[in-house]
């Protein structure tokens, strides 16, 4: 099945050429198939190998590292300690360059935090990245199914038990405001991190890190903002059928499990394809492919992951990065604050107050 075809066609409606996102798809296709033979053997019922970022999205260039978690849903047991030695060797057979040092990767998850500890004084920002995360950008190498089942009831956790209190007009509610809420603590928090790893760091690498919020973790949020949407932009008419309100819930929760197996690129496609100018599709899709395109040369990541701060107004990769996340900005801007048919009611009736 072809997961790309709201983009394709966007670009065919445009007769734009992005050849960066066939690229890098080819690239996570490979990638992924390595890491898959390389795990092949691997069975454990209760156990899944998730990958997440640059690869979860398709979006891999030459210089990304693989982003991996070792899920557990089920009993734990110490033979799970063994297996996820085995999956970091196999992994790192393929994949040579380390994860971060945060450690929030290549790491042993286990399923009741990210279903029990969302909100409160247990849920961490670690804890936080790796549910978002999980919804937005995953990929099951080996354990598909333990993959959805923990998906499935953190949305249940979102949707389900959300509870509001029943409207006097008897208006259903179709966005739930727990999910919504966490998605922009989500995007809230990148930012913080960002700032709080400059200070830590003394601005180490903070180039690619500046460069990524601009594009890719911005991504993740607009993602996280349709998905939250999803009951109204994609499925209103079928949910609206539906008159036992458990069902409703259930099926709302669906809905928006359906996005999290659509990359977030093409996810925006989608949406911009129910309504926006082609100047601002233009802007948003032409601006991310050249982000892309520009991680793919060595030498211009390179630059980036070594500039000073100091120095940044005089590097021409940076600069260019940088205008072109004006552009990538604005016109997002543009499709949720004024061309899309649904969306900039939604942003005033549920994205700030």
């Amino acid at each position: 099945m072809n997961e790309w075809t709201s983009l394709e066609s966007l670009q065919a409606r445009l007769k734009e050429n992005w050849p960066a996102f066939s690229v890098c798809r080819e690239r996570s296709a490979s990638v992924f198939q390595s890491l898959s033979d390389a795990l092949s053997d691997i069975d454990d019922a209760a156990a899944s190998v998730i990958v997440t970022g640059s690869l979860g999205r398709g979006e891999v260039t030459d210089g990304s590292d693989v982003d991996w978690l070792l899920l557990v849903d089920g009993l734990s047991n110490p033979d799970h300690g063994l297996l996820l030695r085995q999956v970091s060797e196999r992994i790192g057979s393929v994949i040579k360059k380390d994860v971060g040092r945060t450690k929030t990767f290549a790491d042993l998850v286990v399923s009741h935090q990210l279903i029990h500890y969302i909100a409160g004084t247990r849920d961490t920002n670690e804890n936080l990245t790796r549910r978002i995360l999980m919804l937005s950008e995953s990929r099951a190498i080996t354990g598909t199914l333990v993959r959805q089942r923990v998906i499935r009831n953190i949305l249940e956790r979102y949707v389900i038990y959300d509870r509001s209190v029943r409207s006097k007009t008897g208006n259903r509610q179709y966005v739930p405001h727990f999910l919504l809420n966490d998605v922009v603590r989500y995007w809230r928090t990148m930012a913080s991190d960002y700032a709080s790893k400059m200070w830590e760091r003394q601005g180490e690498g903070w180039g690619i890190r500046n460069v990524k919020l601009r594009f890719s973790r911005k991504l993740l949020f607009i993602w996280g903002l349709l998905a939250s949407f999803s009951g109204e932009l994609f499925e209103l008419e079928s949910l609206q059928t539906v008159e036992n309100e458990e069902d409703f819930l259930r099926l709302l929760a669906e809905v928006i499990r359906g996005q999290t197996d659509v990359p977030p690129l093409e996810l925006l496609a989608r949406a911009v394809n129910q309504g926006c100018s082609d100047d601002t599709a233009r802007g948003i899709f032409s601006s991310y492919n050249q982000f892309l395109g520009t991680l793919s040369v060595s030498e211009r990541r390179a630059e980036l992951e070594s500039v000073a701060f100091e120095e940044a107004s005089d590097n021409a990769t940076f600069d260019e990065l940088r205008e072109l996340s004006g552009i990538f900005r604005q016109s997002v801007n543009k499709f949720f604050f004024d061309e899309h048919p649904r969306l900039p009611k939604l942003i005033r009736d549920y994205g700030v107050f």
